[in-house]
């Protein structure tokens, strides 16, 4: 007589289960999630230069955007861009708003500089320097800024104030121009600049403020029809690429549901098989969401999307157990029936654990976090499988017709292809021929761009706005840090002095430095010196201006100027404490655990040889974004290959002491490294370059694919043959090429790689793993067909 549900083993399953929603819900609720893509940037050899990168992703440099307005003349574009700053003003995620100069400006300049004036005097007065002075001197008195030259000409002959306020001007503006106290391009567009409050590579802080943006451009055109609006910053792009991975994802993910859903009840053809799948899922989600959240303080949206993908793959686990029961039903039960598989399944996940566990050493600080994440929450899922599952699966099974027939077919299959063993070792030969000749033209592609694709029109209007306004190249900067501000300034002053000579050299082609506005106390202290100590300089610059028809006696002011001794000089607390700090503030980093950097903008940098140029200099160094990724994701792929090898070198040893036997060991290894090298070979003859995520997808090749060899050596000891391992094998390959497979189909690059690499290696485990255990001795394989 059959025996009943064992109504204890479920009410225990049941009340395991209800506490894993319950903790569920507690760990969702208190979910703390980031979306700082800076967490998936590698670290750098170069530390203190990486660490400055980082805290750049968040500095006023990185949170400006612009916006320029153009319209059917450059009045209309004027007054729409006064109305578009006045509805950014109103958005709480905007910190300024900035389209003229401003009256406060430069009422706080004149505070803070004329007295300071003779600090900023850079140039040695010699006779020829002393006579263009008092020449532009004579110009500017007939210009149009004569009536305010005239007012300070008495005490500053040098001009040293107005050549200020130009530098002033120069950095508020760049190449642009002010018409009616509105920036505007030569080409009669207006320019309007903003900073936000939170971080561009925030995702969610983005969103919010894209919307702000706008809506914002949306009520200008209203009122203003015949405005056109483009946009430059880099929360733009960084929403973009979000939602274009985003939409490909959730498409991708929904079409893979339901392929998943139809496998099953194509399979089973009941809904009880979906629903325990959902369990082992259920607890590895739980489990690595709470472990995360503890270890790190909070979870990466990227390791919490990807990471759930990853654990999926524990649906192998339920269709494994569920595929052995219904066909192979052991009399004791379901529990029987899963203790009898218990040693495959357990290898299995071990190795999937000890390949990911690797990429905890890695130097990514997000896929450390998504290497905690997926392996707490495969060992969740199988241990759900073993332990959760069992109570509710029927004690005697019928499988279906298609399923009874599936299995015989498979395993005619195999005793037809034992029958020829020797014209099979074609098959693994030609994947080494593959493998060889694919591997030896390997090119590895480490530039982060590959990873991603923006919208080449979105790029072209970011390129265009940038090129009339900034005409800065973005990225390539000039960086000077110390462990004070005042040190940043001094390191600053001389990498300006170096890269003054660089510009002269053709070495650059502009450059924009805090310099211009804030030398270091040091520097102004040793400008009013230069001045004060050369007691020839009264005589000289009387002469001078004699030579032009001044009468040096009116210069008086001047010369109690220079007794009166140094003025305080100007520091950065003063500087960005005025209404002129919004206008400084871009070029300042400040570093996590203390010290402060200041950037130097440059435009057209012949990087090697600026490198050269400011060799030797402490604390000073070019900071090219795109070579230090470069560099720093090719180190890491070099890294990841390394622990790849020792991952697969603990895998095999695993294998090895399993089994005691090099031929089983061998069997259960080999196809899934072989699958891995003949997909990134065959994809190379396609045409295809290697990049980070196809290293990634290889990683998840070799987890499954030793699963599928351990099942296949497992099947030896199983009385049923092994024909029930290959349709379970079957099983998860096709779930898997759902799941990821598909992510061949997406257009982003990332994605792509991923998708190609996972759905023809694990094709190929699927091929190669029972071929290994049909090319076993007849002894070491078991069980027949």
């Amino acid at each position: 007589m059959a025996k009943g549900p064992d109504w204890r083993a479920r009410s225990i399953s049941l009340a395991v289960i209800a506490a894993l929603i319950a903790l569920g819900v507690r760990s969702l609720f208190a979910l703390e999630l980031t979306a700082d893509i800076s967490e998936f940037l590698p670290e750098s050899d170069d530390r203190e230069l990486e660490r400055i990168a980082q805290q750049m992703s968040a500095s006023d440099l990185s949170r400006t955007a612009t916006l320029l307005v153009s319209s059917s003349s450059p009045e209309d574009a004027a007054a729409a861009a006064r109305v578009l700053s006045g509805r950014l003003e109103g958005s709480a995620r905007i910190a300024w708003v900035r389209h003229s100069p401003g009256e406060a400006l430069e009422e706080a300049f004149y505070a803070l500089y004329f007295d300071r004036r003779l600090g900023f005097v850079e140039r040695p007065m010699t006779d020829a320097e002393l006579a263009a002075r008092a020449q532009d001197l004579k110009r500017r008195l007939m210009s149009t800024t004569g009536t305010f030259v005239r007012q300070i000409a008495p005490q500053d002959p040098l001009l040293s104030f107005p050549r200020l306020l130009e530098r002033m001007r120069a950095a508020q503006q760049g190449g642009l121009e002010v018409q009616g106290g509105q920036l505007m391009t030569g080409d009669g567009d207006a320019v309007v600049f903003f900073a936000s409050e939170g971080s561009p590579f925030d995702g969610e802080v983005s969103a919010g403020l894209a919307a702000d943006v706008d809506a914002a451009i949306e009520a200008t055109r209203a009122a203003h029809p015949d405005a056109r609006i483009a946009v430059s910053g880099v929360y733009r792009i960084a929403i973009a690429s979000e939602r274009a991975i985003r939409a490909d994802v959730t498409r991708i993910s929904v079409v893979s549901s339901i392929g998943v859903v139809l496998l099953f009840l194509l399979l089973f053809r009941s809904p009880r098989p979906l629903l325990l799948a959902v369990v082992p899922l259920l607890a590895g989600f739980v489990a690595a969401v709470t472990v995360t959240q503890l270890a790190f303080g909070r979870i990466h949206g990227l390791s919490l999307a990807f990471g759930a993908t990853l654990i999926g793959v524990a649906i192998d686990y339920v269709a494994h157990a569920l595929n052995h029961h219904t066909l192979a039903p052991d009399p004791a039960g379901p529990a029987a029936s899963l203790r009898r598989i218990w040693p495959g399944l357990a290898l299995g996940a071990g190795t999937t654990i000890a390949g990911l566990a690797g990429l905890a050493w890695t130097s990514f600080p997000g896929i450390r976090e998504l290497a905690v994440f997926t392996s707490v929450g495969v060992l969740a899922a199988l241990l759900a499988t073993r332990y959760l599952i069992p109570p509710w699966m029927p004690r005697e099974p019928t499988p279906t017709r298609f399923h009874r027939a599936l299995a015989d077919r498979l395993g005619a299959a195999l005793a037809r292809l034992r029958a020829s063993r020797v014209a099979l070792l074609a098959v693994p030969v030609l994947a080494l021929v593959v493998s060889a000749v694919g591997l030896s033209r390997l090119r590895w592609v480490d530039d982060v761009r590959a990873l991603n694709t923006v919208d080449e029109a979105l790029l072209a209007e970011d390129e265009r706005v940038r090129a009339a306004v900034s005409q800065m190249d973005a990225g390539r900067l000039v960086v000077a840090w110390g462990e004070t501000a005042e040190q940043a300034l001094d390191r600053n002053d001389e990498a300006h002095a170096r890269l003054t000579a660089a510009l002269e050299a053709g070495e650059l082609e502009r450059l924009r430095s805090i310099h211009e506005l804030l030398p270091s106390v040091a520097s102004q202290r040793a400008s009013f010196a230069r001045l004060t100590e050369d007691a020839s300089l009264p005589a000289r610059l009387d002469a001078a201006l004699e030579a032009e028809g001044f009468v040096p006696d009116g210069f008086a002011p001047f010369a109690e100027a220079l007794r009166a001794g140094p003025p305080t000089p100007l520091t950065w607390e003063e500087l960005s404490g005025s209404a002129l700090g919004e206008l400084v503030a871009p070029f300042r980093v400040d570093l996590d655990g203390g010290g402060v950097a200041f950037v130097t903008l440059t435009r057209g940098a012949d990087v090697d040889a600026l490198e050269r140029r400011l060799d030797g200099l402490d604390g000073v160094r070019v900071l090219d974004r795109a070579r230090l990724m470069q560099d720093a994701y090719g180190r890491f792929r070099q890294r990841t290959i390394e622990l790849v090898g020792v991952g697969l070198l603990g895998v095999f040893l695993m294998v090895l002491l399993r089994y005691r036997s090099l031929a089983l060991a061998l069997a259960a290894f080999a196809p899934a490294v072989l699958a891995a090298a003949t997909a990134l070979a065959s994809l190379v003859l396609a045409g295809y370059d290697a990049g980070l995520m196809h290293l990634v997808a290889l990683l998840l090749v070799l987890s499954m694919g030793v699963d599928y060899g351990v099942f296949m050596v497992e099947s030896r000891t199983h009385g049923e043959g092994p024909a029930t391992t290959v349709v379970s094998l079957l099983v998860a390959c096709v779930s898997t090429v759902l799941s990821f497979g598909l992510l061949a189909m997406s257009a982003n690059p990332a994605l792509r790689a991923l998708g190609l690499v996972t759905g023809v290696g694990v094709g190929l485990s699927l091929l190669l793993a029972p071929l290994a255990w049909v090319l076993l001795p007849r002894e070491r394989a078991g069980g027949d067909a």
